[in-house]
Order: structure tokens, then sequence, then C-alpha cells
């Protein structure tokens, strides 16, 4: 379903990258055909700027070499490919970004160049590798039966975590009696069957007494946005990594996924994503383990 015919990953690697609305390439990870790296730089205040493709340094692109074409992965389906013409440096947040220029064009509006996270139209790799979709899930869809209890103990666990790093403003047994509410979820496989989830916990804080907040812009207000992985095979759901920070109602701070896709390389399975939120993003390539998960890459993407 909307995966491109291809060998299994090359021996000499290929190079994966995020494909801005406005057709820049910002190249962020490669496979040596073992393991992921991450040679292209991050975001900088004052970056270096290759003159031209040829100029840009060897270290930068990894084990595939310079990489002129890249095939397009857009909406989970295999594009047409593009061209990459030149360098070029793009905002990004408060930073620059150096990314390729390309033939791209979109089917959308571009956006303004100050948008943040800048829109993406998808993902790229050079050369062409068999890339699978991640299903966005609708919260009230069937296959999620079963799976709010163990989210409502993995983001018990989690905020009271949190709670032991500063003095929490609502009171652990007032704050564990509110279900947590599903924001978003993706899922990725079958057996087992990987989910990313996104949910929160809203608090009023008026009349709650005691207690610190740290945002003096939002006395009154205050969200417990928790992000976290789980599984789902024949014995039902089960918890991998689970997090929750506060953040303000206007939800400044919190981090949210643009899946990108998945690729299966040997009997591993990764994730690639941006994960973004006001002031930053990252692109993320995400080993998904039987216990756990990783992110064997976490390139910065610009923030302020």
């Amino acid at each position: 379903m909307g995966a491109l015919t291809a060998a299994a990953a090359d021996p000499s690697g290929f190079t994966v990258g995020a494909l801005r609305r406005d057709g820049v390439i910002i190249p962020f990870a490669a496979y040596d055909g073992k393991m992921w790296l991450s040679r292209w730089p991050g975001a900088e205040r004052d970056p270096e700027i290759p003159i031209n493709l040829r100029s840009i340094p060897t270290r930068w692109w990894g084990p595939a070499g310079l990489r002129e074409t890249w095939q397009t992965w857009i909406d989970g389906r295999a594009g047409g490919t593009i061209r990459a013409l030149q360098p070029d440096w793009i905002d990004a947040h408060c930073l620059k970004h150096v990314g390729l220029r390309t033939d791209y064009r979109s089917s959308q509006p571009v956006a303004p160049a100050d948008e943040r996270p800048y829109p993406k139209a998808g993902l790229v790799v050079s050369p062409p590798q068999t890339i699978e979709p991640i299903e966005t899930v609708d919260v009230r869809a069937p296959q999620l039966t079963g799976f709010l209890p163990v989210l409502r103990e993995a983001f018990d666990r989690a905020e009271r975590a949190t709670a032991e790093r500063f003095n929490h403003p609502v009171q652990r047994k007032v704050r564990e009696e509110i279900v947590p509410e599903l924001q978003a979820v993706y899922a990725f496989g079958q057996a087992p069957r990987t989910y990313y989830v996104e949910s929160l916990r809203a608090y009023r804080l008026f009349s709650i007494a005691g207690g610190d907040w740290p945002f003096e812009d939002s006395k009154g207000c205050g969200i417990a946005f928790g992000t976290g992985w789980f599984a789902r095979d024949d014995k039902g759901f089960r918890p991998l990594e689970m997090s929750v920070r506060m953040v303000p109602c206007d939800m400044y701070g919190a981090t949210y996924m643009l899946p990108f896709g998945a690729m299966r390389l040997g009997s591993k399975v990764y994730w690639i994503a941006q994960f973004s939120g006001w002031d930053h993003e990252r692109y993320v390539v995400v080993d998904i383990r039987a216990k756990d998960v990783e992110a064997v890459v976490n390139a910065w993407g610009g923030g302020c």
C-alpha cells in the first residue's frame, strides 16, 4: 500500500531528507548498510553555504556520497524523481539551515518563509528505497478498544515522575481522577503493532490551592501534555515509553509528531518523523524494539 517496490537496503547506503513545501530538501540521516548516521550540519546562526553541489563537503553526505536525484514520498506514496539544483539556506525558527534547492513544485500554496514550523511536503530518499506509510488513527477507532486504561496508567506514572521535579499545582489524587484525552494517534505494523500517541489533561488552576505554577502568563490554566509509545500484540496493549510535561494552555512548549514514514531494514523497523513545536523542530529516526524505543538519529532542525 503506497510502497515503492525496491530491494533491501543497499550495502553502499542511502540518505533521507525532509522535503519542504517550497522545494528545499534538508538531508538529515544516512544509512550505511548497518547503522544510521547524521552527517549533514544542523541549523546554526551563521552556517557555511557551499557555492554548488560539488563544493559541499564530502563528510556532509554520508556513505552514499553526493546525491543529485531524489525519490519523493508524499502522503505515504512514492512520487516522482526530483533534482537538487544548488545549496541554499532557509530560515529555521531563529537560526539558518543549509538545504538543497530542487526543481520540486508543490500542488499546494507555498507558505510564507517565516511560518514555523515550515510545512513539509513529505520525505525524500536517495537512492530509492521502500518507505511505508504510518497510519493516522482516529482516536475513536475500534482498534483502540481497551487502550485507555493502559494509557491512563502510563500517563499517571509519567506525571508522577514530572511532579517529583517541581511542586505540581494539582494534587495527585485530584489529577489521577481525570482520564487523559487522546489528541493524536499514529500506528504502524501488525504483529506487534506500534502506536505513538499525544494526550493531555487540562487543569483549571484558579480553584486549586497550593503548589507552584511555573508559567507566569498562564496563572489560571495548565496542561499536562503526554507523549508515548505503545505496542499491541495478541495479549493486548503495553507501554514502551511515556513522558509528561507541564505546559500553559496555549500549548507553548508542547512537541508534536509529523510522521514521514517507516522503513524495514533487515529485522528492524524504524519510524522517520519530524518533532516540532512553536519554537523548534528536529528530525528523528526511531528504532522500534520489543521493549522500548531509541532515537538513533536526532537531528536539530532549528529553534529559538
